[in-house]
């Protein structure tokens, strides 16, 4: 499969472009793409060791330096969507944590960043619910 990469600073540049034309209606256009890449990213991996394998891919495709999974939450450093910000900014870090979980469990979860290096925290952090 062909990869693309970008920088951190022209994947944060592209997101103000969409936030100054979509204002927070950006935030829900930023998480599905990252469902859909996180859809992608775990469809073949396997259940044995599925979390230390995504989160070798995380790392590897440079979505964050460091990440730590548990059932509750998903504790990262290092986001290539962080900068500095008055409100969490990894929304497509979220939507790929989503599905990572989705496929994991086999049922829907919701998933809030309620720490985020952007807002000064020293790590980000997802809380994860099962919903089903």
């Amino acid at each position: 499969m062909t990869e693309i990469k970008l920088t951190k600073e022209e994947l944060v540049k592209i997101k103000e472009v969409y936030k100054g034309i979509m204002s927070y209606a950006s935030i829900g256009l930023f998480f599905r793409s990252g469902e859909i890449i996180g859809e992608i990213m775990a469809r073949d991996v396997p259940r044995e060791d599925f979390f230390n394998k995504m989160g070798e891919i995380l790392k590897e495709k440079g979505w964050v330096e460091d990440v730590e999974f548990t059932e509750e939450y998903v504790k990262t450093k290092g986001s290539a969507e962080v900068h500095e910000s008055n409100a969490p900014t990894c929304n497509m870090l979220r939507g790929i944590i989503r599905k990572i979980y989705e496929k994991y469990y086999g049922t829907i979860v919701n998933v809030e960043e309620e720490k985020c290096e952007s807002k000064g925290d020293p790590y980000c952090l997802f809380v994860i619910k099962k919903m089903g």
